[in-house]
């Protein structure tokens, strides 16, 4: 068992191997010159450190290259923690800790485990990434298992159905986590999965490494040697919105042109067909002008003055900054600066009560309520909603 620092590749990240696959041209945007960091990534990188320390203290790992914390002295480190982190992170050591037990049960050998491992990437001395967690277990001749913690909320998969191809991040760290160990180990079968809690959305794919090494030969070497010519070539997709060069990426402006233009007439003359035809690239014509919006504003705010627009406040608000003084103030004049007592929240109340408690104590007063509806694709985990047609009961 092993555990490594995170470290992570520039041009070549596996996390954004869906861009880079598909679009040759992300390379020259995706250099690691204009990466930002947003507090959803910061939320992750940190759940991700919660979670790894955890399944080490569970698991006995010695991490010779640095100093173990204690949690509760790394808790103290994580400016983000909240119970939701915790939640998740006791989640994930919980499910890795069952999934390690569950191997070697079914092989009566002890697996070979590694978590938050760091991989080199023999296509490029720049490609690295780091693995959440790799098992290897004598399963059926050997099965190489690699599980990736996610904490969006977006659904990820790992087989995506509407692609019609595995994740290609699960594939590229479980190619070069066998690549490491094939010397020690065999393995003849290949299990990704993805730990996606916080949408109770947990799946994976199995495949044999023949199919594993077939990504490598006929997907990932020929979809880099198309990244090294002079001028790359730009494939616009849903891979876009991912692209530190979405705003200002000529090819996908030129592929949403042909769009608008395509779809250029009156809408009362647009059947039922046309909408189905323009209902895929609706999102990503809309990304593409909310991005578009976004660069304009971020060189707005650093003092480029786009003709015709201004910086303006979208939402003024007022903020107490001095309570005790306003209480005085009111007191003195007979108004009284305090609100009624209000019920507490379902989450806080959960946490007094205990989740084992709160369905059967105060589940019959709270009703779930939903919010608008909206049209996504059949691969969607989010359950259907029932309509009754205008004309029926």
């Amino acid at each position: 068992m092993s555990r490594s620092p995170t470290v992570h590749s520039r041009k070549y990240s596996p996390s954004k191997s869906s861009i880079w696959l598909n679009c040759p041209l992300s390379t020259v945007f995706n250099d690691g010159t204009n990466q930002e960091t947003s507090p959803q990534a910061e939320f992750g990188t940190q759940c991700h450190e919660l979670g790894a320390a955890l399944v080490s203290k569970s698991l006995g790992l010695v991490d010779y290259d640095s100093e173990v914390k204690p949690i509760d002295e790394l808790i103290k480190e994580l400016d983000m923690y909240s119970d939701e982190m915790q939640d998740i992170a006791d989640g994930y050591a919980d499910y890795i800790i069952n999934t390690i037990e569950y191997e070697k049960k079914r092989s009566e050998t002890e697996p070979f485990v590694v978590i938050e491992q760091l991989l080199g990437m023999d296509f490029d001395e720049d490609a690295r990434g780091t693995l959440d967690c790799g098992i290897i277990s004598g399963v059926d001749g050997g099965t190489l298992t690699v599980i990736d913690l996610k904490t969006g909320r977006s659904p990820v998969y790992a087989f995506d159905h509407e692609a019609g191809t595995f994740n290609t991040q699960l594939a590229i760290y479980a190619l070069y986590f066998y690549k490491a160990y094939k010397n020690l180990y065999s393995v003849k079968n290949i299990r990704l999965v993805i730990y996606q809690p916080v949408i109770n959305n947990t799946n994976d794919y199995e495949m044999s490494i023949d199919e594993l090494l077939k990504f490598e030969s006929d997907v990932l070497v020929p979809a880099v040697m198309s990244t090294r010519v002079e001028t790359p070539h730009g494939n616009p997709g849903k891979h876009c919105r991912y692209c530190s060069g979405r705003e200002t990426c000529a090819a996908r402006a030129n592929a949403m042109t042909e769009t608008f233009n395509n779809s250029n007439k009156p809408i009362t003359q647009l059947t039922d067909s046309d909408i189905e035809t323009l209902l895929p690239k609706l999102d990503e014509m809309i990304q593409f002008a909310e991005d578009i919006k976004s660069y304009a504003l971020k060189k707005a705010k650093r003092g480029y003055k786009w003709p015709d627009y201004k910086l303006v406040h979208a939402r003024v608000s007022r903020k107490i900054t001095d309570e005790p003084g306003l209480i005085k103030a009111c007191e003195e004049v007979g108004i009284n600066p305090y609100t009624a007592q209000k019920v507490a929240g379902i989450t806080e109340l959960t946490k007094r009560i205990g989740k084992d408690k709160v369905t059967s104590i105060i589940g019959p007063y709270i009703t779930m309520q939903t919010g608008s509806m909206i049209l996504v694709p059949n691969t969607d985990p989010r359950e259907e909603v029932t309509t009754i047609e205008k004309g029926e009961k």
